[in-house]
């Protein structure tokens, strides 16, 4: 017959086992379970391949959080799809410097979207692996649009991943025309290889290059002349520079003189300008005078001007008198001995 088994150390090894659990998550969760969680939501346009629940939350490479949920929506009254990822931030994980905000911590999250744009993104972990994250980064000049915006979850709008862009990129070309493009491309250059031109171009390369071989040989054999004139050249301009220097010390004392003379010459000229200043003023007093002697005589219309007048008339008719004895003794020369007839 086989014992029956004892029901305490079974209830033994069930309480064992619940310990390890709960040490487990306490060590491997590093605590995850008694830190303050903000519940958060993103709905990512196009494919989450690659993000798995547990997969980090970083904001500028520091991760800050966890995703906790990903899950596929379809609408029927639209005919679309949506993922929406749940993932949860950690406040405590941000240190916060200056004095503490009254505002919870979803408040704050919640006015970083509305007012600073904060947005999430999906960036590759490793290219080896394929692992995704998600990256919060602020771009404030980019519109936040919401999808619920609902109230148990900071919903935060989300930006396309690098791949999808490419995707999109690579969807909008034409690879068909692309290809034709290309075959006619190298059907043209095989075209031109085929009709010589391409040999005919690389002889005359070769012909190039050998001319040019030639001329720089030439100019090489004229560097050393060359060389040597410039040194010549340059012996006898410092020659030169010895002469106008040896020059310049006489001409330069002689400039000093010459200075001196024009001081000596100024000051002299500066000593005589008061005594002629004084003449100059002591004639121009005099010729004032003079002028307005002149000026009385001219004003003086029953005095002096009078008898000057008359005299200026006595004389005229005097020099009249003695033109006509003039003329007649001109024509009479024995008048003066014989007296007028």
């Amino acid at each position: 017959m086989s014992k029956q088994a004892n029901p305490t150390v079974i209830g033994g090894f069930v309480l064992g086992a619940l310990a390890l659990v709960v040490i487990a998550i306490l060590v491997f969760g590093s605590g995850a379970l008694f830190r303050e969680q903000v519940p958060m939501v993103t709905y990512f346009p196009g494919s989450v391949q690659g993000l798995n629940v547990g997969a980090g939350v970083q904001f500028e490479g520091v991760t800050v959080g966890r995703v906790t949920g990903i899950e596929l929506r379809f609408s029927p009254d639209t005919g679309t799809f949506s993922v929406p990822v749940t993932y949860e931030v950690w406040p405590e994980s941000v240190s916060i410097l200056g004095s503490a905000s009254d505002d919870s911590p979803e408040e704050i999250l919640r006015g970083l979207v509305k007012e600073r744009g904060l947005h999430a993104r999906l960036e590759s972990l490793s290219f080896v692996t394929g692992q995704y994250v998600i990256a919060l980064q602020l771009i404030p000049d980019r519109p936040v649009r919401l999808v619920e915006d609902p109230d148990d979850a900071v919903e935060v709008p989300a930006i396309e991943a690098t791949r999808d862009r490419m995707t999109e990129m690579l969807n909008n070309l034409r690879l068909d025309d692309l290809v034709n493009e290309a075959s006619l491309t190298l059907a043209s250059i095989r075209q031109l290889i085929g009709s010589g031109e391409v040999l005919r171009l690389l002889e005359r390369l070769n012909e190039t290059l050998a001319a040019a071989r030639v001329l720089i040989e030439d100019f090489d054999r004229e560097v050393q002349p060359l060389a040597q004139r410039l040194d010549s050249t340059l012996g006898d301009f410092g020659a030169m520079a010895q002469t106008v220097n040896s020059s310049v010390v006489p001409v330069a004392e002689s400039l000093e003189t010459v200075a001196e003379s024009l001081t000596v010459l100024v000051r002299r000229v500066d000593e005589q300008v008061v005594p002629l200043s004084g003449a100059a003023q002591s004639a121009l007093g005099e010729v004032e005078t003079a002028m307005r002697s002149l000026g009385s005589l001219a004003g003086d219309a029953s005095g002096t001007r009078v008898r000057l007048d008359r005299f200026l008339g006595e004389a005229s008719a005097a020099a009249r008198s003695l033109r006509d004895l003039a003329d007649y003794l001109e024509r009479h020369p024995d008048a003066v001995l014989r007296g007028k007839r």
